[in-house]
Order: structure tokens, then sequence, then C-alpha cells
């Protein structure tokens, strides 16, 4: 049966979710690349489930394992019925468990835009991949560079590139040099290993990232205009314990609170899990693991309401490359619902953006700490009384 007739057959209903172009050049690949026999098709962050019901049709004796870093597409590719299992940062002491790869024929991956994510997931794949598997990962076209065939050519000893198609672009790898199974080769010279740890004397931390995590392992400006008013913090509220850091990352507003407040309590939370990963690390490095608990979540919906003195964020604004002002907006609702009455929430935003009066309307009475042309670090203290 073609491509197209099974999409089709596979897309008659309306409400199903519309895939993009990077999905159709993926599935189109998909099936030139490998057998109807293939076994076993493990697919990196997906967005839509419907991928795996048009999987499902090319290749329907095969196994679809979902892995994906964000817990929000994570939930969404699970909905589709032909999804026979989905990785969780719940059951997996790593970012990408030894047995994700192994025994998969094919593996599909919409590139990410940081060559560091792209260099740990090929390294993990190509350290479990069998010789005859096939790697495809595809992006649109205007954000792909050569660059990232030269991390895929680390790792394989075959890459090459797609036609355009559908404003998007495939890169298919094969033959992995790491194909013993996890041990790296001497090709790897010169290739980093993940997660990566970086003393800060700025904060004297450790700072630990896996390849997908913001800023890495660096102290991104946002977050060290923050910490700069961390001090004033802990002076006007010393009597605060349950501290939350919504939007970790790298963990390092978690790790500075519990360095300078050993009595407190903190939890760490991102929707990323290589940012969970890397939170959990970076607290381990400093010895900090009894005082920081690390979640990923959607925001700060797992938490119940009412049980936190302060929330620290350093929320994001950018989807890609464009402005996306929504999940800052949700992270400030979440955390009006978790603090309580008197609590306070501690954020840093870019100074052009109006959130003064969405932090007012959302959380409470809000006041500038720090301002400067780049950054706003407000301090929002919620009602003493509740509705």
């Amino acid at each position: 049966m073609a491509l197209q007739s099974k999409l089709a057959a596979s897309s008659a209903s309306d409400s199903a979710p519309t895939l993009d172009g990077v999905d159709r050049l993926l599935l189109a690949q998909a099936e030139e690349a490998v057998a109807d026999s293939v076994r076993r098709i493990v697919v990196v962050d997906a967005e839509a489930p419907q991928i795996f019901d048009d999987l499902g049709h090319l290749f329907p004796s095969a196994t679809l394992v979902a892995h994906n870093d964000s817990l929000v597409d994570q939930r969404a590719v699970a909905s589709s019925k032909a999804v026979i299992a989905t990785e969780s940062s719940a059951c997996s002491s790593s970012l990408y468990p030894s047995d994700l790869f192994a025994e998969a024929d094919l593996v599909l991956v919409r590139l990410p835009k940081s060559l560091d994510a792209l260099d740990e997931l090929a390294q993990a794949a190509a350290g479990a991949l069998s010789q005859h598997a096939v790697f495809i990962g595809a992006a649109r076209t205007k954000h792909m560079t050569p660059t990232q065939n030269d991390v895929l050519g680390r790792y394989f000893s075959s890459v090459s590139a797609s036609l355009g198609r559908f404003k998007s672009r495939a890169l298919i790898a094969s033959a992995p040099k790491a194909a013993d199974h996890g041990a790296l080769s001497p090709v790897h010279a010169g290739a980093g290993t993940w997660p990566r740890t970086v003393y800060n004397a700025e904060v004297d931390l450790d700072l630990v990232a896996h390849g997908g995590v913001f800023a890495g392992t660096r102290l991104d400006i946002g977050t060290r205009a923050l910490l700069r008013e961390l001090g004033e913090l802990l002076e006007v509220f010393p009597e605060a314990i349950d501290f939350v850091d919504s939007g970790c990352g790298n963990g390092v507003l978690a790790a500075a609170v519990a360095k300078a407040r050993p009595d407190a309590r903190v939890t760490a939370v991102d929707v990323s899990r290589a940012a969970a990963f890397s939170a959990t690390a970076t607290a381990q490095a400093n010895g900090l693991a009894a005082n920081i608990v690390v979640n990923q979540d959607d925001a700060l919906t797992g938490l119940p309401t009412a049980s936190a003195d302060v929330v620290v964020c350093n929320p994001p604004f950018h989807t890609g490359t464009s402005l996306d002002t929504d999940v800052a907006e949700r992270m400030f609702e979440q955390a009006r619902r978790v603090l309580r009455p008197g609590g306070e929430l501690w954020t840093v935003f870019n100074t052009p953006l109006p959130y003064q009066g969405v932090l007012r309307r959302t959380v409470g009475r809000t006041s500038t700490v720090a301002q400067d042309r780049k950054f706003t670090v407000t301090r929002s203290v919620t009602p003493l009384a509740r509705d």
C-alpha cells in the first residue's frame, strides 16, 4: 500500500491532530529506509499522536515506543492507541535508558535546535543500536545547519541528507560507530560525555547539565539577575521554609536557595526531562540532595494548593524563535495557586514585556526589585485572605 494512501486512510477523522512537514517527511523517509518487517521503532520528541497511528499502518507488526523530553508532549502522544510504551523520568535513572534503543530497527527524531542535545541523543543511540538500525532526524529546512551532519558523523559511519520536502529536510544515519552497546570507540575523542559538570565561581556551585537544557552549565543572564536579589529575598522573608523553583533548568536557583538556607525545603520543577535530570544532578554534586526534591511536571500542577512560602521563577518567553508568553502566564497562575496567603513569587523577565500588570492580576501586589534595560526582577505577594 502506498504511503499517501495509508496516510489518507489513517487520517480520516477530522479530530485527528494535523501532521506538520517534519512528521510527513519522517514518515516518508521511514518507509523508504527500512523493510516492512521492522520490529521496533523509537520515536523521539514527537508532538502529534497521529504520527504513531500512521506508523502503525505503515509497520503493523512493529512495536512503537515514544520518548519525549517534554512532559506535555509525552502525555499528548500517549493518547495514540498505537503507542506500546512511553518513557517516563519516573521509571528510569538515566535520561536515555540503556534499553530504549536496544533492538530498535528504526529511530525517528524531530531534530533539536541545540547541537548539545543532538550530541547526547546521538551518542546514546549509537551506543545501543545494531549495525542494521537506521537513525532518521528531520527538521524545518530553515532551522538546519551543516554542523548537525558533523554531530551525527561523530557517532555514525554513514550520514546523508534527504532532498527537501514539505519545507523540511532529513538526515539519515546508519552504521553506528559505538555498536558495542555503550562503550565509546576512539573515534569519539573530543566528543562530550553527558551530563557535563562545570564549577561556577560566581555562585560557588557545580552546575550539571544534560545537552537539552537551556543555557547548559552556564549561568544565563536572566537567572543571574534574579540571583543578585536572592539575599534580599531571604532577608525580607526570613520565616519562609518551603521554596519552589518553577522552570528549574539546571537547578542553579534551587541549589542557591538550599545552600543559603540549609533549613529550607526546596522543590525544583520543570516540564523538561533533561532539566529534571540536570537539577537532580546539580543538587547531588553540591551535597544538597537532602534539601531539594526535583519533579518533572507541567508548570506546578502536581504540587498541592497553598503549600509554598516562596516561588522563584525565570520563565521561558519563547517557543523556538517565536515570542510565546502563554507558558509564562500559566506558570504565574500556578504559582498563585501553590503559594500560601502572604506567599511571594519572585520572577525575572525581559524588561520590554508588560508583565507587571499580569503579575498583579494573577498573583497579587507586585513591586519592582531591580531593573535595567534587559531584565526586570519583581516581587509579587499573594493576598493574606483568599477569596
